[in-house]
Parts: structure tokens; sequence; C-alpha cells
């Protein structure tokens, strides 16, 4: 879930509290199903206001493809908007902080792989609720599209179009209308520096920390404003092409300045004098026709027990178990055959390490409807578990059947191939999840460490240098995938190259963090006695350390020495950590010997 500047903390970190809604409540409430052509809304507010929010979120969609129009905007991923007809229905849905309510969300914006859900309500007194989804929306398509989004440009986007409007009988769309709290920031409070804003990330103060973090978004959106509609609109084209640039694996310092051609201290003294102004043009887009949803909707009403289901789901989604719980098993208790709230308490009990109860409920899940993709993912989870790979490897590849277009499927099959020692299945498997969203940096992680295990180090080197090429440097795996791209250099006789790799890395990444003293081992600037000392007791860090020292020894023809700690991993390492079959692989190869299983 993505940080709107209305909330004080992240969404994504709160706690939600839920309302346990009687039976009588939800009876009295009639709760609908429209689907559009984009959208489903599942609505207590009536037919009206539900199709109300299909139009409008329509309508922003439509925007996005006139304002940008090489925009990816199909997705397999479908969009369900849970609309309350109250902001009193809404308000036990709101996160929770320290055990308060934060009044003022209007709305928020989840991202799942399978779903992606947005809530909100009707009629709501404080903020506006489609600023949010709007805003929330417009991260989802971005990140669709665009790789190693600087945190000011995701943001100041989404803040810009989150002021869409539309008028004149539904045909002209408005963006760029001043938002009242940024002019109030831009007027009081101090100008972060222009090189200061460039270089904000996620865990910065100016992301974070109350009046930073409100002039931050201010001078974010300001910046985006400027380059999208300032000077007559002469800096649109190289913000689209700074847009495109940023799949390249360049600095992103160095392609903003080759992209805008000016210095940053001529910039911010062209956007101060911008913003100073307080005059701020608008973006109007027009469409031929306008833009209707009511000939493209399905209507049911919902059952008591599927409104039940469709709550226990948001609650489950919001990682409220206990809550989730009691709303599913009353949709159970109303329909004992409905098949989405058994899958979704097979999934609680999963959760929950009761295997047994999961594994009843997600066949009963399937029984009731075979076509329940979910109920056979995570019942190809719960067979993973317990190491029955080949009905894992059938429950997966049934869920792939039947959502062939979600990538995330694939890579709970990939996965099980991956376990059952199936590597060139898995290969395959992770490849077809790669072609389906070429942007899950899962995929070319997974790719990068098989091919390394499989002793093919330049496709190793190709899927670890695409990853650091669409994720960035601070990427949490970014320091393990700079490693894979060292060790297949060197299985492919590239030492230069290799070392070369190791010295670019290791200017990137934080020389405080761990794996970094395993970068300085194989940079010959720490002792293997040093690199163990780093690590600690920690077994995590043990089992890297000794993992990467026995490759590296392996590599350097230091066989004896290269064994022992192969062979620690082996025997006293984390058996889930991708070192533990890199050691398998690596000691089979020095003894001559196949694969041992895992």
């Amino acid at each position: 879930m993505n940080r709107h500047p209305l909330l004080k903390h992240r969404l994504a970190a709160a706690s939600f509290s839920l309302l346990l809604i009687t039976g009588n409540a939800v009876a009295r409430d009639t709760w609908v199903r429209i689907q559009s052509k984009n959208f489903i809304v599942v609505s207590n507010a009536g037919q009206g206001d539900a199709r109300k929010v299909l139009l409008k979120l329509e309508q922003f969609r439509s925007t996005l493809s006139i304002i940008f129009p090489r925009t990816r905007l199909e997705t397999p991923t479908p969009t369900l908007i849970i609309l309350f007809k109250t902001d009193v229905d809404f308000h036990p849905f709101k996160p929770r902080v320290k055990g308060k309510i934060e009044e003022d969300v209007g709305g928020y914006f989840l991202s799942r792989p399978h779903q992606n859900y947005v809530v909100l309500a009707a009629n709501n007194r404080g903020a506006s609720p489609y600023e949010i989804i709007f805003h929330e929306y417009e991260h989802y398509v971005l990140h669709n599209n665009t790789n190693r989004l600087p945190v000011w440009l995701d943001e100041g986007l989404a803040e810009f179009f989150s002021s869409f409007a539309m008028s004149d009988n539904d045909q002209k769309a408005t963006l760029g209308n001043p938002i009242a709290r940024h002019i109030y920031y831009l007027k009081d409070k101090s100008f972060v520096p222009l090189k200061t804003l460039l270089t904000v990330d996620r865990k910065s103060p100016y992301y974070n920390e109350g009046s930073k973090a409100g002039m931050f978004y201010a001078e974010s959106w300001g910046l985006v404003h400027y380059l999208m509609l300032g000077d007559e609109g002469k800096h649109r084209p190289q913000l689209q092409q700074f847009l495109n640039s940023l799949s390249s694996d360049r600095p992103i310092d160095e392609l903003f300045q080759n992209t805008f051609q000016t210095d940053l201290k001529s910039l911010e003294s062209q956007l101060q004098s911008y913003l100073n102004r307080m005059a701020f043009p608008v973006l109007n887009a027009t469409f031929s026709d306008r833009v209707v949803v009511d000939q493209e909707t399905t209507t049911n009403t919902l059952s008591e027990a599927e409104a039940e289901y469709y709550l226990g789901d948001l609650d489950l989604q919001l990682s409220r178990p206990p809550d989730a719980e009691k709303h599913l098993e009353k949709a159970l208790s109303l329909d004992p055959a409905l098949s989405p709230a058994e899958a979704a308490l097979g999934i609680i009990r999963f959760q929950q390490q009761k295997p047994d109860e999961a594994e009843k409920l997600l066949r009963s899940a399937l029984q009731h409807d075979p076509k329940n993709f979910m109920a056979h993912y995570y019942l190809g989870r719960l067979l993973l578990d317990q190491k029955n790979y080949d009905d894992a490897i059938k429950s997966y590849q049934e869920a792939v059947r039947l959502r062939p277009q979600s990538a995330f499927t694939y890579s709970g099959l990939g996965f099980a191939y991956r376990r059952a020692q199936r590597l060139g299945e898995a290969i395959k498997t992770f490849e077809d999840g790669r072609r389906l969203n070429p942007r899950e940096e899962y995929f070319y992680r997974a790719l990068a460490n098989l091919q390394l295990e499989r002793h093919q180090g330049q496709a190793a080197v190709s899927y670890a240098t695409e990853y650091l090429r669409i994720t960035g440097w601070q990427a949490e795996h970014a320091a393990y995938a700079a490693m894979v791209k060292y060790f297949g250099l060197r299985q492919v006789k590239k030492d230069g190259d290799a070392q070369k790799s190791l010295d670019d890395a290791a200017t990137q990444l934080n020389p405080n963090a761990w794996p970094y003293p395993i970068i300085r081992y194989l940079k010959r600037s720490l002792s293997l006695s040093e690199l163990l000392a780093a690590a600690g007791t920690d077994n995590d860090k043990l089992t890297e350390a000794h993992g990467y020292a026995g490759l590296e020894l392996s590599l350097n023809g230091e066989r004896a020495a290269a064994l022992e700690h192969l062979h620690w991993v082996v025997d006293h390492g984390n058996k889930d950590f991708v070192e533990y079959p890199l050691a398998l692989s690596e000691i089979a190869r020095l003894e001559g010997s196949a694969t041992p299983a895992p």
C-alpha cells in the first residue's frame, strides 16, 4: 500500500481494526457487485454510487492513455473496489496507529499479486477519497511501466494526477489544479534544495517525518507541475524522455541532468520562480466521446454470505486474521458451499500453521469450485511445505492453467520444480513468468541463482545484471545479485570483469550493512577469518559467509578448503537459503558426483 500525504504513517505498516458487523446489520444492507470493463465494485451504497465510482476510474484510466499514450494500462491483475455507503461503515476499516484510528483517511489502495483493492466510502465528510484513489492508482500504473522510479517523481506524478476532475458533460478532463496543502507548504516553509529533493529515498526523514514530509510532497508536486506545464509545456517531452531512460543502468542523477540539459542550480532557480508566482496552469484532455460504463457493466445482488466473504477477504488482505475468521465463518454458516470463503479461511489456517485444517478447507473449496485458482495455488504451497513435490507441482500447474496471465502463479510453480530438482522445468517456468511480467524482480533473482548453480556463468551474469538494472542498487537483494554477477564472470574465466563488477558494487552498496563484508572478502580487503568473525554467531550470516567463501575457494582451485566450507553449509546452514543448493551443486561438481538431494 503506498503512502499518501494525507496519512501520518504508512498504511502498509499500520494495523487495522474491524467493526464486527452483526448478521442483522449485514442483512439490512443490500450489497451489489458491478463489473465494468476494467474494474469491479462491491458496495452497500446502492447501484448509483457504485456506477459513479466505476465511471470515475474508467475516466481516469482513459485520461492516462491520452496524456501518456505509450503507457501500458492492460493488466491481468483485476482491481476490486469496496465502496462503503457511509464513513461510519468505512470507519472500522481505517488504519490504526498505536490503537488510534486515522480519522482523515478517505480511502486507500492495496496491491496484491492476485488482485488490487481500492477501499473508500461513498459519503465522506473529510478528505477526498477520489484524490487518494487517483494518487494510488497512478502509483500502480507507474510501477507497471517504469523501473527505478526516484521517489520525488513517483510521488510528484501521483500527486499531480490526484487532482483529476471531469467537466463538460464528461468529455473534458482536467489535471494539475493547485492542491491547498501543497500551496500552504510552498508559501510558508523552507525550500528543500533540489539536490536533496532528488536523492530522497523511502527511508529519508523527508519522506517520513511530519513537516519535512509535507514539504517534500509539496515540492515534488511543484517540480512535476513545472516539468509538465511550466514554460508552456516545453519540458514535458523531456520528462517523458527521462521516464523512458530509467530503464537504463546509468545513475539517475546523470540521467536527470543529461535529459533536462541544465545544472541543478539553474533548474532550482527556475523552479522557485515558477512556484513563487503562485499561478498554476492546468492540463486539459478532451474525449471525442463520453466515457460511459452503463452499457459495459454486469450487476449482481450479493447474498448475505457473499457480502460476509468480501468483508472477510478484505480483513485477510489487511492482515487481520481474527476478524477475517469471524466474517468467513459467518459466510460459511450461511452457505457451507461458498468456495471463495472456504479458500480464504484455508489461507488463514495455512498462515496459522494448521496444515490439516488448511488442506481440508482448500480441498473442499476445490470440490465446490474446481476453478478456484487461489485454492489451487495455496494447496500447492501447503503440499510444497510437506515436501510432496509431485502433488504440489500439479496444484501449481492447475493455478497457472486457470490464470495463465498472472505471473505470480509461475513463481510458485517454478519454485516447486526447483525444490523437486527439476531445474530445467524451473528455468522454463520462471522464464514464462518473466515474459508475462518483465518488471517482476523475483524471476531475475531466481534465474540468476539457478544458472549459477548449474555453472552457466554467462546466463547468471545476464540475469543478475538485469535485476540490478530493474531495481537499482538500493534494492533489498542488490548485493546478492552483485555477487552472483561476480561468480558468474569467474565461472566463464573473465576475472578482470569480475573484479571490476566488485569495484562497482563496493561504491554503490552500504558499507555498514550485511553482506558488505562478503564483498570485502571477495575484493581481498578482508581475510576469511575476519569475514567469519563479522558474521558472528548469526546462522543466516554464517550460511552466506561459508557458502560464498566455499565457492570462491573452489574457483581459486583450493578444493579441500572449499569443500570444508561448502559442507559446513550443508551440515549446519539454513536450508531455505539459496546458498544451500548452491553448496550442494558445487560439492557434487568438485567430488564428481550427481547433485545430492536437498
